[in-house]
């Protein structure tokens, strides 16, 4: 009978222990978000992390309404830019399990109106951007244009020429991405883009906080958005993301979005080979890696060289990349937000931070990422 409360004694002792470090934890994290909205360029930021069990500590501080002082919370849907494409590649990849799309095959076999005069490109270059199509010029961030379909969206650069042989260099473009929500509603027998998402990624991963940033709809716990213009925060313009659903037009819990992170460490969503198709680094046509997969960028190296700029933490965020070295993830910018979602795969735990503000210097969202994934993942 003594050995028998002894042992239960340890176990309650061990639970003690593991509740003080959760909540030291805890209280470390939150200090570290409250330090950064102190800055008078950041509204707010919105953080959670997640593991196999499910979401283990999300939070919002600051506003995300300054006006009418609404608070942040981990229910504010947040503007996660390119964030977007990692949604689309899972939807993307969902098609491909299914035998109903050809990552290799000339895209021109789902969507004829891409101009003949371009050379043969695949899903694989436009999902890694290597495909040579152009990113943004001018004032193309702000487009407020109603577009019906990813067809009809192609006008605005489809008739432009590539930028290099598809393949051969890499270049980060978003306009790819309408491209390929193109293709993946083709490929699906017409079944338009919104619908695809709702039924391949949404509902299946249960993620009930994300939805589509139409401009013209109530929807519920909407961030405001702001940008950091000539020392002083302003409203940031309204846009209609509707030519850019798929790589950059999505609002979303980061709370969703790290849920949806986490849902690509087993086989139950996409199978394993899938998987590791999508996390193998795509070479360019000499050889080279380009840092990207299919829709998730592979690895630190391209933030090694900002980091190394960061006078204050830049050997700390150094030193946290390097204690993760097996992870992928993928930054968002919009007109009105900046997000960094990082999923450890060694240690099956990904994060998600989201601030409120483009333009905006003084926080760092993937050092901020990076410090939070390190506090909640547990030491091997």
């Amino acid at each position: 009978m003594g050995s028998f409360i002894n042992r239960l004694l340890l176990f309650c002792a061990i639970l003690s222990s593991l509740d003080c470090h959760a909540n030291e934890v805890e209280k470390i994290a939150i200090q570290l978000f409250e330090e950064a909205v102190l800055s008078p360029s950041v509204p707010g930021i919105s953080v959670a992390v997640a593991d196999t069990t499910g979401i283990k500590w999300a939070r919002g501080f600051g506003f995300a309404n300054l006006e009418h002082k609404v608070p942040m919370t981990a229910a504010t849907k947040m503007r996660i830019g390119s964030v977007a494409k990692v949604i689309t590649t899972a939807a993307l990849m969902r098609l491909y399990d299914k035998n109903l799309i050809d990552l290799k095959s000339d895209i021109r076999k789902y969507v004829p109106e891409w101009p003949e005069k371009h050379k043969k490109i695949n899903l694989i270059q436009l999902a890694s951007h290597t495909s040579g199509i152009r990113h943004y010029k001018n004032n193309e961030l702000l487009n407020n244009g109603n577009y019906t379909s990813p067809i009809d969206a192609l006008d605005i650069f489809k008739h432009d020429d590539l930028l290099f042989v598809p393949g051969s260099k890499f270049s980060y473009s978003t306009y790819a991405w309408t491209l390929i929500s193109a293709v993946m509603e083709r490929a699906a027998g017409g079944a338009p883009f919104k619908r695809l998402i709702h039924e391949q990624v949404l509902s299946p991963l249960n993620l009930t906080e994300t939805t589509f940033d139409d401009n013209d709809i109530i929807i519920p716990n909407r961030q405001s958005s702001y940008v950091f213009s000539e020392g002083a925060l302003v409203n940031a313009p309204e846009v209609f993301n509707s030519y850019k659903y798929a790589g950059g037009g999505f609002l979303a819990t980061p709370s969703d979005i790290s849920k949806l992170a986490i849902a690509h460490t087993n086989q139950d969503y996409l199978k394993l080979a899938t998987l590791k198709k999508m996390f193998t680094m795509q070479r360019l046509s000499d050889g080279s890696g380009n840092f990207f997969g299919i829709g998730w960028a592979i690895g630190f190296n391209p933030h090694i060289y900002n980091a190394k700029k960061d006078i204050i933490n830049g050997a700390e965020y150094i030193s946290l990349m390097k204690k993760h070295p097996n992870s992928v993830m993928h930054e968002g910018g919009s007109m009105g937000g900046v997000t960094m979602m990082i999923l450890c795969l060694d240690h099956k735990h990904s994060v998600t931070v989201v601030k409120n503000v483009s333009d905006e210097n003084s926080v760092n969202v993937v050092y901020l990422a990076l410090k939070t994934l390190d506090l909640f993942t547990p030491e091997k």
